[in-house]
């Protein structure tokens, strides 16, 4: 019962945050940026944002993540930490489907980069054996509160570590969104929870061809 109350909970949040950032968008950016006519056509949330995502560096196992990294290529981008219960696996679980059906439909498979928001317990090689337990070709990056503002900041991704009384276990907050970017490291589709693997693959489909 407290997994899933969390669940609707982070649920709420990701909707909520999706839908503040459309209308943030439709006061900042424009009227042309609003959604297209054809939005209802998607399971997940047609952005196309203009500005490529900020300059940031994290780290992963074996030395640092940035914006070169996933330049030319379609990434997931999903923030979570190793300890969740429920969340977090669904997510991995969800995007480890979606690959298997793209492989399927021959099509540009896409890298999946998770995003650990817990750093003072995840360190890189616990995230790379994390995430490798879901796809060894899946990266795990982490950082300290500044490196990981810029990219949090950007996406408007929520996180809050309830490490009030015990440092070593506690639960974090989060963001259930899962965040589709495009070649050009720009902002594209925005799948908040639950997702539907089945979905995103014809969404992500429809976007590449």
């Amino acid at each position: 019962m407290k997994n899933w109350r969390n669940f609707l909970i982070q649920a709420g949040i990701a909707l909520a945050l999706i839908g503040g950032y459309v209308v943030w968008r439709s006061i900042h950016i424009g009227p042309e940026a609003a959604l297209p006519p054809a939005q209802s056509a998607y399971s997940g949330t047609l952005l196309n944002d203009r500005e490529p995502l900020p300059n940031f560096s994290l780290l992963r196992s074996g030395g640092k993540f940035g914006n070169a990294d996933m330049a030319g290529y379609w990434t997931f981008i999903f923030f979570g930490y190793t300890q969740c219960p429920d969340v977090c696996p669904t997510a991995l679980t969800i995007l480890k489907e979606l690959k298997t059906r793209l492989a399927t439909e021959q099509a540009s498979i896409p890298k999946v980069v998770f995003v650990s928001v817990d750093p003072r317990r995840d360190d890189v090689e616990l995230l790379s054996n994390f995430t490798a337990a879901f796809d060894p070709s899946f990266v795990g990056i982490t950082g300290n509160e500044e490196t990981l503002a810029p990219l949090v900041k950007h996406l408007g991704v929520f996180y809050q570590r309830n490490d009030q009384q015990d440092a070593k276990h506690y639960s974090v907050d989060h963001t259930a969104a899962i965040y589709l970017i495009d070649p050009q490291g720009r902002l594209k589709m925005v799948f908040g929870p639950p997702q539907d693997a089945a979905g995103m693959t014809r969404d992500y489909l429809t976007l590449i061809r």
